[in-house]
């Protein structure tokens, strides 16, 4: 059971706690009941007066009973509960009751997710109800959890039976619920009727009193009230005591206050019925228990909190014209949503985003993010009309894995930007596999990225202007990027910048090169880059655009110029763009402009479209990349992860339970439990003997009858190669026993076992392994493998399981495979080894750690020579 209260959000996003009740709650469980309607007793007992109902609750609460209770609280009031009744294997009779006032909150459902991870920590994977059959209610509830349900009917009763396998179905109505009803417990806070600003000084530079001068500023039109005992008004609003004073109801509380003090506030907004907070103040890790106190506080009154450490929050536009930060200047409004944890990243991007005349719908600094987060903004992006691009910057993240799902819903809508962050070596893992040292948690983060369409950018620059070319102009199509330039160097170094980025820059066929020709000087070159020369005319450049731009086999163009004494080729580069109704994104080079980034108006063309204009050739191929890797995230097939054929999950799980019993701290498995595991999960492995003594192992070597490799076991040792445990080839039974007594007598006590195997053929090594992350869960990952897994690097990480379009980006992304002898490898034999590896590490939480290292890879197939697994007991 949990040890805490999980918050969880109803429908209308209010904020409830669930736990679990016991003896101590029979009184409010009591007063649950008895507060139903007759015709609700019926439907839940099937009959008005149930029998001695204070000894039922009684009884079921009781430690003995053997089944498990949870309740929902909002703001301290029981308005829920769920029971859990094993009756058997592996099934549990479930029953549920609601209090008729938040009959349409979603309570049941909230309740029932909760208690199908509590049920199947305890060893339950099925639940079973029975209703009457004009029960529609519980029904409802049951058949839109989402998980796989089985209904039963006998004369006026109904047996329904739900198997908890969280599959797509129950994914997406999972997500659905969370959206909407994140985005709903948000509208306090975004669109607030009244304000309070507690702690705003009378001083000029107080940071409350810089927030009521945003707030005048941006044209709020509600009650804004300033919490000052000392003042009687600031700013022009009104100074209250406490919020306790302020007439009429508060939706938003925004907190200026010395840490010391942020309690105390809290709670006198919880009491006053505020509904959102903001936090300006930080310091908390200065307060002992501070940061626990206040989210106590948060989640007893039911309130949402941005925060502490924060710049604010501001929804400029209409409805709301909220700025209630002290960022010192309004943001102009506009559809870009941003999130960020850094309040100077949000001055700076709000400020470059201005300069190229576009303004925010929703911005949210969320600074230490004790309660909303990244995702929660994510998912108010997503059910708010007004917002056409979301971007985020997370410093840190407690639920990627989350963040993923609300991110790969969002970006079928819109683009998603991430700035960057935390790239240096100095987040590597100290872990003893290559798997998890690699897994660094920017690794993990652009792997949750890649999948659910976050186009990472690497610096404020780029992200504003490739925010600028996604907002302007079209994504761009299948084909070539080409590049367009009256400076031969210049096309050069944009090409090239191009590749660098990913970005294919390929030979123009023959009939547009053709084309291109007629209309250019006869000295222009019409390869790609195509170099129109010096003296090259406005009229000219722009005809060879309009030829560019209508020919279908090229996505995208870059147009490279500077002004010279014949020529200004740039001027005609817009009106090109307007004529051919911006088919494909154009990209303006200007290198010797003025600044770095320009908005560049096309007259004539669609109303909302706009060139974007830079002076660096690497910055244009950054932006581009951008929207090129959108346009093809785009196109990934929507299906999920499929299970791979022939498992045995059965098998798997007997193989972690052996290994926990014979150690309930798990650790490493040992060599004939890897190859168990590997059997269970149909991965390919060389024939492996184990043996604890020599004369086992010469058996071993005689059995096998060829040149053998021998590699020692010793506690505490994971690279084998590196402590000279291994050893081949072996041809003589008596060497490999007299290899296998050294060891033995070198590692005394640590001593396991030898394992001996046949020498594999020669091939390629690759490494695919698994890591769990605490905020990401499992993470798989690929690339070279044996000696070369730390010297290379060369390796790409995605979150698992592994939907086929994972797997073809892993293998694309490694760039093992796109050599002349990479072609003639078996990468078929390598993504059906990723898949299963993924498989398990996202069946069996409790595998911390997997490397197949290597996996020798031939045209024929691939085969594991080496695995090994760490393994930790499940929480709870």
């Amino acid at each position: 059971m949990p040890t805490r209260p999980v918050r969880v959000l109803l429908r209308s996003g209010v904020p409830a706690l669930i736990a679990p009740l016991g003896p101590a709650d029979a009184g409010e469980l009591l007063d649950l009941h008895e507060s139903l309607s007759d015709r609700d007793r019926y439907l839940r007992f099937a009959t008005v007066h149930p029998g001695d109902l204070p000894a039922y609750i009684a009884q079921s609460l009781a430690p003995a009973h053997g089944g498990s209770t949870l309740g929902a609280r909002v703001r301290g009031r029981l308005v829920g509960a769920v029971q859990l009744l094993p009756v058997g294997g592996d099934l549990a009779e479930v029953a549920a009751v609601v209090d008729a006032h938040d009959r349409h909150e979603g309570v049941a459902t909230v309740l029932l997710e909760e208690l199908a991870a509590v049920a199947q920590r305890m060893g339950v994977h099925r639940f079973q109800a029975y209703v009457l059959a004009e029960n529609g209610p519980m029904v409802r509830v049951l058949t839109d959890l989402g998980m796989p349900l089985e209904l039963r009917r006998n004369g006026a009763d109904l047996s329904l039976e739900v198997v908890l396998e969280p599959g797509d179905r129950y994914r997406a109505a999972s997500e659905d619920r969370y959206r909407r009803a994140t985005a709903a417990s948000l509208e306090p806070v975004f669109r607030p009727a009244g304000i309070a600003v507690v702690g705003a000084g009378r001083g000029e530079a107080s940071v409350g009193r810089a927030v009521l001068r945003g707030l005048r500023a941006a044209g709020f039109s509600g009650a804004v009230h300033a919490v000052n005992p000392a003042a009687d008004e600031l700013e022009g609003f009104p100074c209250r005591r406490s919020v306790r004073d302020v007439p009429g109801p508060v939706d938003l509380a925004v907190l200026a206050v010395p840490a010391a003090g942020i309690a105390a506030a809290v709670e006198e907004c919880g009491e006053a019925g505020v509904r959102g907070l903001v936090v300006l103040s930080g310091g908390f890790p200065a307060v002992p228990g501070l940061a626990g106190r206040v989210r106590d506080l948060v989640d007893r009154y039911g309130m949402r909190m941005v925060g502490p450490n924060s710049v604010g929050v501001a929804a400029p536009g209409e409805p709301a014209h909220l700025d209630a930060t002290f960022a010192g200047r309004t943001p102009p409004a506009g559809d870009v949503g941003l999130v960020a944890q850094s309040g100077g990243v949000v001055i700076a991007a709000a400020a470059g985003w201005q300069r190229m005349g576009l303004g925010l719908s929703t911005m949210a600094a969320i600074g230490d993010a004790h309660d909303v987060g990244a995702r929660d903004l994510l998912a108010r992006f997503d059910e708010d009309p007004g917002t056409r691009i979301a971007v985020l910057y997370a410093e840190n993240e407690p639920d990627l894995r989350g963040l993923a799902r609300t991110a790969a819903h969002l970006a079928r809508r819109m683009p998603v930007l991430a700035l960057a962050s935390g790239t240096s070596a100095a987040g590597a893992r100290a872990a003893a596999s290559h798997t998890a040292r690699a897994a660094t948690p920017y690794a993990v983060r652009e792997a949750a990225y890649a999948g659910a369409g976050i186009q990472s950018v690497p610096d404020l620059t780029t992200l504003t202007a490739a925010v600028a070319l996604l907002r302007g102009q079209p994504l761009p199509r299948a084909g070539t990027v080409a590049v367009l330039t009256n400076i031969g160097g210049g096309g050069v170094l944009t090409a090239d910048a191009c590749v660098a980025e990913g970005l294919p820059v390929e030979p123009l066929p023959g009939d547009l090169r053709d084309r291109l020709s007629a209309v250019l000087p006869s000295l222009a070159a019409t390869g790609n880059p195509v170099d129109a020369g010096a003296a090259v005319s406005a009229d000219a450049f722009a005809a060879a655009l309009r030829c560019l731009l209508a020919d279908p086999r090229v996505g995208a163009v870059v147009t490279v110029t500077a002004p010279t004494g014949v020529s200004h080729p740039a001027e005609g580069v817009a009106a090109a763009v307007a004529a051919a109704g911006s088919p494909v994104p154009v990209v303006d080079v200007r290198l010797a402009g003025d600044g770095i980034l320009h908005r560049l108006p096309v007259r004539g063309g669609p109303e909302d479209r706009f060139l974007l204009s830079v002076t660096e050739p690497a910055l244009a191929a950054r932006a581009l990349a951008v929207a090129w890797r959108r346009a093809s995230w785009l196109t990934r097939p929507e299906d999920g992860p499929v299970p791979p054929p022939d498992v045995d999950v059965v098998a798997a799980r007997a193989v972690l339970a052996g290994v926990l019993a014979r150690s309930a701290d798990g650790g490493w498995l040992l060599p004939h439990e890897a190859v168990a595991l590997c059997t269970a999960a149909g991965i390919p492995a060389v024939p492996t003997r184990w043996a604890g003594t020599p004369a086992v192992a010469a058996a071993a070597a005689v059995e096998l009858a060829g040149p053998v490799a021998v590699k020692g076991v010793v506690r505490g040792v994971v690279h084998k190669g590196d402590a000279g445990l291994l050893r081949l080839p072996v041809t003589d039974p008596e060497e490999v026993a007299g290899v296998v007594a050294e060891w033995r007598h070198r590692a005394r006590g640590d001593w396991l076992g030898a394992v001996v195997q046949p020498l594999a053929p020669a091939g390629d090594e690759i490494l695919v392994g698994a890591v769990r992350d605490a905020a990401a869960g499992a993470v798989v990952v690929l690339g070279p493998g044996g000696r070369a897994t730390d010297a290379l690097g060369h390796r790409v990480h995605r979150l698992a399981p592994v939907a086929d379009a994972d797997v073809a980006e892993m293998l694309a992304g490694t760039g093992l495979f796109a050599t002349a002898h990479g072609r003639t490898l078996a990468a078929g034999a390598v993504a059906d080894c990723l898949r299963r590896v993924a498989w398990l590490a996202d069946a069996l939480p409790e595998i911390a750690e997997l490397d197949v290292n290597p996996l020798v890879v031939t045209p024929t197939g691939a085969r594991a020579l080496d695995v090994r697994a760490r393994i930790c007991p499940l929480p709870g």
